[in-house]
């Protein structure tokens, strides 16, 4: 044997670098909120999304209808330009379909959470 190869044999070999493939590349937001909305088991995260984001958006929604706000208002104003704007580029681009019809279900608890406050007197009228 000769100097060169004994060298080689004692040097350690550098770790394999591999190319990522699509299975193990992480999800984008819009797989992983269809992932949470297609798993039976993951559903519960889902109605816990719906429930705190229903409750602040109702919180936001009877504050700008019966108190009058003008923070309130302005903050919906902004909140309402970007759903515009979420589902608009959804219309567009396919991978924004989940995130589209998340921010529409918050939306809908929203309001429905509000008219449980209004009709049972939590909202003051």
């Amino acid at each position: 044997m000769d100097e060169n190869s004994e060298e080689q044999e004692n040097e350690p070999e550098a770790p394999e670098t591999r190319e990522r493939d699509d299975e193990d590349a992480f999800p984008s937001l819009d797989e992983l909120i269809g992932t949470f909305m297609s798993e039976t088991s993951l559903l519960p995260i889902v109605i816990v999304i719906l429930g705190t984001g229903g409750a602040f958006g109702a919180a936001l929604l009877i504050l700008t209808v019966v108190d009058r706000n003008p923070f309130a208002i302005g903050a919906l104003l902004l909140i309402t330009g970007m759903t515009v704007d979420v589902c608009l580029r959804a219309r567009k681009e396919l991978p924004l379909r989940n995130v589209a019809l998340l921010i529409g279900l918050v939306w809908a608890s929203s309001v429905a959470l509000a008219l449980v406050a209004i009709v049972t007197g939590i909202a003051g009228m």
